[in-house]
Order: structure tokens, then sequence, then C-alpha cells
């Protein structure tokens, strides 16, 4: 079932979400320090993580392609159900639970290409990232959707 306005409103990880994407956090970045506590019981270091998904915002580096939530999202179910082994016979087991998620995130916002989200003409944008206004957050969804992902994560796993 399709994630409702509600039960968005009402996730915490999805408030912490939104207030980390207007803290300055990029996108991924947001949604994954909203699981801050989960990603330590799973035994990793939140710096690192962020480090890591820090050129994942802007649909990978600003090339408007799959959101940084979404992304995100991934990554928070690889966390909790992926494999580690080449051989590994839980590959068709994960696909099938982040695609449930990723759909549903597709289902209530349309897409999951970052451009798209965005109403983008343009293939990607120059690297430059945009400075963060007033202006800026008032026509961006941006921190919309990370509430959305982090709900996401948070309904079917928390």
């Amino acid at each position: 079932m399709m994630i409702t306005k509600e039960e968005i409103e009402q996730s915490v990880l999805g408030k912490k979400a939104k207030e980390n994407f207007k803290s300055g956090y990029n996108c991924t970045q947001s949604v994954l320090l909203a699981c801050e506590d989960y990603i330590k019981e799973k035994g990793l270091d939140v710096k690192t993580v962020l480090r890591m998904a820090s050129p994942m915002g802007g649909g990978i580096s600003r090339l408007r392609e799959v959101c940084g939530t979404v992304s995100a999202l991934c990554l928070l179910v690889g966390l909790a159900d992926g494999y580690d082994s080449p051989n590994d016979e839980k590959k068709k087991d994960l696909y099938s639970k982040a695609q449930k998620l990723l759909l549903e995130f597709q289902e209530y916002n349309g897409s999951i290409v970052c451009r798209e989200l965005l109403g983008l003409s343009q293939k990607h944008d120059e690297p430059t990232p945009s400075k963060r206004t007033k202006e800026y957050y008032a026509k961006r969804p941006c921190a919309e959707l990370c509430a959305i992902s982090a709900a996401i994560f948070e309904k079917y796993y928390l």
C-alpha cells in the first residue's frame, strides 16, 4: 500500500530528514543522517557513511539522474538486508524488497529521477552546487522528498 501524506507528516525520520536537508546536507545525506541510530546499530560510523554519500546529491553529483533520496533508500535497504558474497542467493529477495520501496516512492511522486522530480528540462547541471537560500528552499521539493524517503524506510524497517 502506498505511503500516505499522514504517514509522512507523522514520521519521526521524515521530520529529521527534512530538517537535515534544510540545514545544508545533500538529499542522500539528509535521509541517511535521519537514520543515524539505525546506522550506528548496524556498526557503521555515521561520519564515514555521510562522506560516502556526499557525491550522491543532485541525482548523483548534479547529473540529475536517480534522486539522491532514492539512492539513500537503496543504501538503507542494503544495510538491512544486503549480501556480501558474490554467490549469495539473497539477490532476488533484496531486489524485491528494494523495488517495493522504490516503486512506492515512484507511485507517490511520479518518478525516481531527480530532473523529473524538479521539473528540469536539461540533462544535467554544472557541478557547482546552488546557494542554499530562502528562494532555493521555496522552489525545490527536495526537503519533502527527503521526508518521503525516510518515512518509507521507517514504515517498513523501524
